[in-house]
């Protein structure tokens, strides 16, 4: 298995069970966000408005660490919703139902592809989950209404970082115990 933060980034667990407080300079300005899918390489964000890259510069409390947008997706265009909310099916379904590694790193290409919602739709249906149309367009308009406007993914290489992540992790391991917990009681 590859080492590399791009590698990393995806078959590392991203954690959403809790978000991470951050700050980030815009402008000149510090505006806080919520890192979401996080671990110790990257996270995800919302944010208002349209930014700049490659580099950004984030905080916590005292500490600053600069990461790298990785993507962004504007979240007002119900098809770039659509497509965001079909892709992590994938990887989530993906992620539950099969151990082949290879399998896995296809299906992690085919949805870093653009577009394509049909055909990762048929994907995602023969991997057991098959979503009608309503409950999709239910998804988008949850989605919209929950997270408005730009989506990011930042790639992170950082002790500063680390060190948060690492932090949250084991602060909120009471939570993911619970998860795991109530999991296990839904399977029986």
């Amino acid at each position: 298995m590859e080492t590399t933060p791009e590698a990393i980034t995806r078959t590392q667990d991203r954690h959403s069970h809790i978000s991470i407080r951050l700050q980030l300079q815009d402008g000149g300005s510090w505006e806080f966000l919520d890192a979401i899918g996080w671990n110790t390489v990257g996270f995800n964000f919302y944010f208002a408005r349209a930014l700049e890259g490659p580099q950004l510069e984030f905080k916590r409390g005292l500490f600053h660490f600069t990461g790298t947008l990785a993507w962004s997706a504007p979240n007002f265009d119900d098809e770039v919703v659509q497509s965001a909310i079909v892709n992590e099916l994938v990887y989530k379904r993906a992620k539950d139902v099969s151990t082949d590694a290879s399998l896995n790193a296809r299906l992690l290409r085919l949805i870093r592809v653009p577009g394509m919602v049909e055909q990762k739709r048929r994907i995602l249906a023969s991997l057991g989950l098959d979503i009608v149309d309503a409950k999709l367009a239910q998804l988008v308009d949850k989605r919209k209404q929950e997270r408005p406007l730009f989506h990011y993914g930042v790639q992170v290489q950082s002790e500063v970082w680390s060190a948060v992540a690492e932090k949250a992790l084991d602060m909120s391991s009471a939570v993911i115990a619970l998860e795991a917990w109530s999991k296990s009681l839904h399977k029986k």
